[in-house]
């Protein structure tokens, strides 16, 4: 099988709080992909088993979004020496390598398209987006005041500065859904996606409980949890989301919605065949 060539592009992400998840992501795009580099940020952490050809780059720890926007912002680009950079979270990662085009790289930022904003600045979605060196560069300048959440401060506070005084170019919408989906339905060939809510469509019934199980007990508190736990059961994955609805439970998540998804998972558990 012939590999896709991306000497040109860096590979990473940035995870002090699920590396090991963030790993695993980094390794599923690496399946077809020769990346000029792989690179995972994490603080010190010791990986179960060896990680060949990814870098680990030692990094203070996150503690909120807002770290992790900081650092993607103002010390990101000191890392990347290539022209690109792909940008991937745990719970994103390449599904077709055959879905690459180079058009991409004639842009400065592609990543999936926000559906809710006006196409003059839907392209943005950042836990699976392509960059270049020039928009880590523009992303540097001082009157960037925000920081958080990055991807809509490149993408929208900031969009007219980085466009018309660094000259960064934003990836048409097309072409964006084609780089990647996120908070719409997948359209035909595409190169990745981004979203936990988005695993059940890539990963099967015993992968997705890996990942519950690897979770911490704060992503259970969240939105993301209960939208993936509707997504377990639209995907006929009953086991995996009355795991993640106990956890949910567990982390002090009891409301109204909640305890309906716990019981339409133990009523699907009844008739959906268990896979051998």
């Amino acid at each position: 099988m012939t590999r896709l060539p991306l000497a040109q592009v860096t590979l990473c992400a940035v995870d002090t709080r699920t590396p090991a998840l963030a790993a695993l992501s980094l390794q599923r795009s690496m399946s077809g992909i020769d990346f000029g580099r792989v690179v995972l940020f994490t603080e010190r952490w010791t990986p179960s088993q060896p990680l060949p050809g990814i870098e680990l780059v030692q990094i203070p720890t996150l503690r909120s979004g807002a770290d992790y926007s900081q650092f993607v912002l103002r010390e990101l680009p000191a890392h990347v020496h290539t022209p690109h950079v792909l940008v991937t979270q745990w719970d994103g990662f390449v599904l077709d390598a055959a879905a690459w085009t180079d058009e991409f790289l004639r842009y400065d930022y592609v990543g999936a398209v926000w559906p809710d904003e006006p196409a003059a600045q839907a392209v943005g979605n950042g836990g699976f987006s392509l960059r270049s060196r020039r928009l880590l560069a523009a992303g540097l300048d001082t009157r960037i005041t925000e920081t958080h959440p990055e991807d809509k401060v490149l993408c929208r506070d900031y969009r007219s500065l980085l466009a018309n005084v660094h000259g960064v170019r934003f990836a048409p919408v097309e072409l964006a859904r084609r780089f990647a989906f996120e908070n719409e339905a997948p359209q035909g060939l595409q190169f990745g996606f981004h979203g936990p809510y988005n695993l059940p469509r890539v990963l099967s019934e015993a992968q997705m409980l890996d990942v519950v199980q690897q979770l911490p007990a704060d992503f259970f508190r969240s939105r993301d949890a209960r939208r993936l736990a509707r997504a377990l059961l639209r995907h006929r994955m009953p086991t995996a989301a009355k795991l993640l609805l106990q956890r949910r439970r567990a982390a002090g998540r009891s409301d109204i919605n909640t305890r309906v998804l716990g019981v339409l998972a133990t009523t699907m558990g009844w008739w959906v065949p268990r896979t051998p």
